[in-house]
């Protein structure tokens, strides 16, 4: 309240642009900002399946924060959040860029298939690309082709393919000491 009164009594002719200026400069910009692509990349502070674990998610919600703040180039943005990992000298940062492709519900009970829960993460990844960096929905091109698609059931599988190659599991272990035998299938380090 106090700031629109500040603004309402602000009678200079740039008073706009300086609440405009303010506003960018503020820290819960990037915040704001972030919401809804965290909502588009599927961010969750837990797992999402059966016990619904916390996750260690967090430092990619802060990188896509501070990206907003810093106005990322978005060409920058996408590559970070897809390959940030695979790039030459990868830093710490553009590896928990590549968060992004990890934000999928995680399923860790005991009766549940990996095989079958690996597929459904990879769709899961394959849709969300899709819909968060080119504006299309591809989850029909899973199943069939519709004539007036622009994306087919090829393309449809040639990015899962893509995704396909990343050495994952299905089903991760709710106990966190045997997953620590896996470090390379870790997030992030504990």
């Amino acid at each position: 309240m106090a700031e629109i009164q500040a603004f309402l009594a602000d009678d200079r002719p740039d008073a706009y642009e300086r609440l405009v200026d303010r506003v960018l400069r503020s820290p819960h910009f990037g915040e704001r900002m972030a919401q809804v692509w965290l909502d588009a990349a599927r961010y969750a502070d837990t797992n999402g399946f059966h016990h619904d674990n916390v996750r260690t998610g967090w430092p990619y919600r802060d990188w896509v924060i501070e990206a907003f703040r810093q106005n990322m180039p978005y060409d920058r943005f996408v590559t970070e959040q897809i390959a940030g990992d695979l790039l030459p000298d990868a830093s710490v940062e553009q590896r928990i860029a590549s968060g992004f492709c990890r934000m999928h519900n995680i399923n860790d009970e005991g009766g549940a298939i990996d095989a079958e829960y690996r597929v459904e993460a990879l769709a899961d990844r394959v849709e969300t690309v899709a819909t968060t960096f080119l504006g299309l929905t591809m989850t029909c091109a899973r199943c069939h082709d519709h004539k007036y698609d622009p994306l087919t059931q090829d393309d449809y599988y040639s990015l899962f393919a893509i995704f396909g190659s990343i050495d994952e599991r299905g089903v991760y272990s709710n106990n966190f000491e045997q997953a620590r035998a896996y470090p390379a299938r870790l997030m992030y380090e504990p």
